[in-house]
C-alpha cells in the first residue's frame, strides 16, 4: 500500500505538522499580544475551517467543480445502475458501464482518498481532542462520503487509514467503526450545539448550527442501520433506535451545500443541460408515469424533437440502460432531460431529506422495532414530506391511488433504428398502503424521493431488490455479472492489482469471504450487507 500511503497521506501529515512546528523564537511568538497562537487558532475553528469545505463539496461532487470527474465518479456509475437515468451518448463505442463495461472504476475511488479522506484525517490531526465540536461535523461528513465508497468497492483501506498499516478492511469492521465515529459525534455535540460564528463562515450545510449536525448524525446512523439490517439484524435494531432517540429529521429538515455559503456549482444542470450527455432512465419513465406520479415534471422535461419525420412521442420519454446508441445521439437527443428548474447551476447538492428518513423509519417499524409510529403512518409521511419539498399538492389524493402501477416501456425510437427495446412493466406496484406489499411500496417511493442521488439509490435496490427495474438490453461485462443479474459493486482501480498486490490480494480475499456469492473482484460480486 506504499502508493496510497505516499498519496494521501503525507499531505496530511504536511498539513498537520504545519501546526505543529517549532521555532527558535517561540516564546517571543507566543507571548506577542498581536500574533494568535496555535492554541488561538484551535479554540475558534480557524486550523478546522481551512479543510472543511473540500470536504463538505466532496460527499457527491468535486469540491474544485471538475464536472467530468462527478460524470464518471457518480453520473455514468450509480445514477444509471439505480435505474435513475442513462446516457444518450454511445460512450466508448457502446460498451460502458451502461452495459457493466466497468471501464471508470477509478474515479470514485480517487475521490474518497484525495478528497473526503485527506482533509477528514487531517482535522482528525488538528482537532480531535482539543475541539471536538469542531471535529464532529467532520466526522459525520467522512462517514457521509466513505460509506458511499465502501459501498461501491466493498472492503477498502479504512480502520487504520493514517498508519503505515493500510489494508483492505473488511466491510464488517468498516460498518463498525463508522457506528463508533457516529455514536462519538453524537455524543460531542450533545454537549453543546450552539452556532460557532467562525465555523459559520465556511459550513455549506447549516452555517454553523450544530444543533442540525447532531440531527445529520443521528439521521446517517439511522441509514446504516438499515444498510446491515439482512445482515446483522441484532445490532441494525440497536442502532437504528438508538439513532431515533437520539433526534433524526423531520418535517422540513435537510442536508444539501451550497445554501446560500458560496457559490457552487450543480455537476447534473451541467452534464444535462450543457452537455446533452443524461437523460431520463427508462425505470424512472415506467414507475412515474403508470403511478401518475407529479414529480415527473418536477424532475423532467417531456420530449421533444424536430419534425423531421422521426417518431418522437409526446410526454416523458427514457432511455433504457445497456442500449447500443446511434452514432451522435440520433433520435435520443430528444429525450426527457433534467427539468433545469428543478436543477440548474446554483442549484443546492441535496445529500439526506426527511423524506428518506421517514422511510427509513417506516422500514423499521414494518420489521417490529419502536421507530416512534407505525410503518404506514411513516410511509404516508415520507411521501407527504417529498411532495412538500417539492412544492406539491393534493398528496392525500396520491395516497389513496389503489390501483395505479408502472407502466410498460415503448421506445419510441423502436421503428426508426429496428431495434426492440421496449419492454413489459416488471413490477405491479401501488401507492396506497398495504400490508401485503409494504417494503416495495416503502423502497419505491423512498427511491422516487431520493432522485437524483444514484449512489444511495443503487445500494438500497442491492440490499433490498426494489424497486423492480429493467435488466440491461445487453451486457457486456465479459462474464463478470452473469446474464439477467444486477451490478452488485464496481472493481478495485486496476492499478491497485499492480501497485499493492499483496493488500489488493487480501481486499478481494475479504471480499469473497464476507459474502458466500462473492467470486472475486468483478461487478457480479455483492457485498457483505447484499445477503439477498
Amino acid at each position: 500500500m506504499k502508493s496510497i500511503i505516499k498519496k494521501y497521506i503525507l499531505p496530511t501529515v504536511l498539513a498537520a505538522g504545519m501546526f505543529t512546528a517549532c521555532t527558535s523564537n517561540f516564546e517571543e511568538i507566543n507571548n506577542d499580544p498581536n500574533r494568535p497562537t496555535n492554541e488561538n487558532l484551535l479554540a475558534d475553528g480557524n486550523l478546522v475551517n481551512g479543510f472543511f469545505p473540500q470536504l463538505s463539496r466532496s460527499i457527491y461532487f468535486n469540491f474544485d467543480n471538475s464536472n467530468w470527474k462527478w460524470q464518471v465518479q457518480q453520473n455514468l456509475n450509480g445514477d444509471i445502475f439505480s435505474g435513475y437515468m442513462a446516457p444518450p451518448t454511445p460512450f466508448a463505442g457502446n460498451s460502458n458501464a451502461s452495459h457493466y463495461n466497468l471501464i471508470w472504476n477509478y474515479w470514485p475511488w480517487s475521490l474518497g482518498y484525495e478528497n473526503v479522506m485527506s482533509p477528514a484525517n487531517a482535522i482528525d490531526l488538528i482537532s480531535a481532542d482539543l475541539t471536538p465540536r469542531l471535529y464532529s461535523p467532520a466526522l459525520v461528513l467522512k462517514v457521509l462520503g466513505m460509506h458511499r465508497m465502501t459501498d461501491i468497492y466493498g472492503p477498502i483501506p479504512y480502520v487504520d487509514y493514517g498508519t503505515t498499516e493500510v489494508t483492505y478492511d473488511k466491510q464488517a469492521a468498516i460498518y463498525d467503526k463508522f457506528f463508533a465515529e457516529l455514536d462519538l459525534a453524537i455524543s460531542n455535540l450533545d454537549q453543546s450545539t450552539e452556532v460557532i460564528p467562525t465555523f459559520s463562515a465556511v459550513d455549506d450545510l447549516y452555517q454553523g448550527d450544530l444543533g442540525m449536525w447532531k440531527k445529520l448524525a443521528a439521521s446517517l446512523k439511522l441509514r446504516l442501520a438499515m444498510r446491515i439490517s439482512n445482515i446483522d439484524p441484532a445490532n441494525a435494531k440497536k442502532y437504528a433506535e438508538e439513532a431515533i432517540a437520539s433526534g433524526v429529521f423531520e418535517g422540513a429538515d435537510i442536508a444539501q451545500v451550497g445554501a446560500g455559503v458560496s457559490p457552487i456549482v450543480h455537476p447534473l444542470a451541467t452534464i444535462s443541460e450543457g452537455w446533452g450527455d443524461i437523460k431520463m432512465g427508462a425505470d424512472m419513465e415506467s414507475i412515474l408515469t403508470g403511478l401518475n406520479d407529479p414529480r415527473q415534471a418536477v424532475y423532467f422535461t417531456e420530449a421533444s424533437g424536430p419534425e423531421d419525420g422521426n417518431v418522437i412521442k409526446t410526454g416523458f420519454a427514457g432511455v433504457r440502460a445497456g442500449i447500443d446508441l446511434p452514432e451522435g445521439r440520433g433520435d435520443y437527443q430528444y429525450y426527457s432531460r433534467i427539468n433545469p428548474s428543478f436543477i440548474n447551476q446554483t442549484t443546492p447538492i441535496v445529500l439526506m431529506t426527511s423524506a428518506e428518513v421517514y422511510f427509513l423509519r417506516a422500514e423499521a417499524a414494518l420489521k417490529g422495532w419502536n421507530a416512534g409510529g407505525s410503518a404506514q403512518a411513516l410511509y404516508e409521511e415520507g411521501v407527504k414530506q417529498s411532495f412538500a419539498q417539492h412544492g406539491l399538492k393534493d398528496v392525500d389524493t396520491y395516497l389513496m391511488d389503489a390501483t395505479s402501477v408502472p407502466a410498460d416501456y415503448v421506445d419510441p425510437s423502436d421503428g426508426t433504428y429496428n431495434t426492440d427495446y421496449s419492454t413489459a412493466a416488471v413490477s405491479d406496484v401501488t401507492i396506497k398502503y398495504d400490508a401485503s406489499k409494504a417494503m416495495e411500496q416503502i423502497i419505491t417511493q423512498k427511491w422516487i424521493a431520493m432522485f437524483p442521488e444514484g449512489m444511495e439509490a443503487w445500494s438500497e435496490f442491492r440490499r433490498t431488490g426494489y424497486p423492480h427495474i429493467f435488466p440491461v438490453k445487453f451486457n457486456k461485462s465479459n462474464g463478470g455479472v452473469p446474464d439477467g443479474e444486477y451490478i452488485k459493486r464496481l472493481g478495485y482501480p486496476d492499478g491497485e492489482a499492480v501497485n499493492n498486490v499483496e493488500a489488493y490480494n487480501a481486499g478481494v480475499a475479504n471480499l469473497k469471504s464476507e459474502n458466500s456469492r462473492a467470486t472475486g473482484d468483478n461487478g457480479g460480486s455483492p457485498l457483505w450487507w447484499d445477503v439477498d
